[in-house]
């Protein structure tokens, strides 16, 4: 465990501060003091990835744990899934938001699908307690990938989403036809190749268009594209007027088509273990609180400009979890 303890003295500098203050006019404004707390002294480091779940799922943490007295150094919206791992198991960072499905079939490897979430949960945590890892309970909102599109499209004559065979279908009777797709979703066993290998039909290469995943939703609105594949919990579907196609196969809702993507935390096992009597409480009632409603409001006010950890304390508070 790298548990790093902030001293808790004063240096020579604070000292000099404190010194030059006591000299000044009392009206100058008193610098408020770091709050007090458990793991005050105790150094943290915070990661994760530029998508919003991740800058939220970060964010939470940070703010609870400042809550509670810890220095936290701020690593989160930098890098992808494989470097926030890879910089978790060398020792560089603490604690990492991931998603369950990713720590599965991509960190460690694993084939074997699961028709319950709470029993990918579960293997998942058992299997990465060998590496050092320790992993949280799970969200309910599942940020899986879904297929978008305009409601002429999405839609059947009764107003209801067509299943993703139906949309299949659709694109291969349609040469006009154009799906968007981010680079991940590209190159992902849980993208493209997932959606053709359940649906028989491969997107023909001159039917694709390659964007920045920051776009994929605007590129259906504006009729780019006719369809597109995005995070299910996405504000800006909604805002689009566009319609998220059923994800399951041939309406069996236990089979969806892409795998489930529901948000967690990996944390360096010992520092989970040291902190564990706040963390496993803490954390078990977050999640309570993160369905899919509630965070796609959130990434609404992360949308709208509002940054990510007063996004994070404000929802925390009315959580009563600050």
């Amino acid at each position: 465990m790298r548990v790093r303890f902030v001293p808790g003295g004063l240096s020579a500098g604070l000292l000099l501060g404190a010194v030059i203050a006591a000299a000044c006019s009392s009206s100058v404004p008193a610098v408020s003091d770091p709050p007090e707390g458990p793991m005050t002294g105790i150094e943290v480091v915070v990661g994760g990835t530029t998508s919003p779940t991740d800058r939220l799922m970060s964010a939470m943490l940070i703010a609870a744990l400042e809550e509670r007295g810890a220095s936290v150094i701020d690593r989160s919206n930098t890098g992808d899934d494989a470097l926030n791992r890879d910089d978790l198991v060398a020792g560089r960072l603490d604690i990492v938001p991931e998603d369950l499905s990713t720590g599965w079939f991509v960190h460690l490897g694993q084939t074997t699908e699961f028709t319950r979430t709470a029993e990918l949960a579960g293997e998942l945590r058992a299997g990465d307690r060998a590496n050092g890892i320790e992993w949280s309970d799970h969200s309910s909102f599942d940020d899986a990938t879904a297929a978008v599109a305009r409601p002429e499209i999405a839609l059947d004559a009764d107003g209801e989403a067509v299943s993703i065979q139906q949309l299949a279908r659709r694109l291969e009777n349609d040469f006009e036809a154009f799906v968007c797709i981010d680079d991940e979703t590209l190159r992902s066993p849980d993208g493209l190749v997932r959606f053709e290998r359940f649906t028989d039909f491969t997107v023909p290469a001159e039917q694709l268009i390659v964007v920045g995943s920051e776009d994929l939703v605007s590129s259906v609105a504006d009729g780019d594209c006719s369809v597109g594949f995005a995070p299910a919990v996405d504000p800006m579907i909604g805002r689009a007027g566009l319609v998220v196609v059923d994800r399951s196969t041939n309406g069996d809702s236990h089979h969806l088509v892409f795998r489930p993507r529901n948000a967690a935390y990996m944390f360096d096992a010992d520092f989970f273990e040291s902190e564990s009597t706040w963390l496993t409480p803490f954390l078990e009632a977050l999640m309570v609180t993160l369905d899919a409603e509630t965070m796609m409001s959130l990434k609404a006010e992360l949308a709208d400009g509002v940054p990510a950890l007063d996004v994070a304390r404000a929802h925390l508070e009315r959580s009563d979890l600050l």
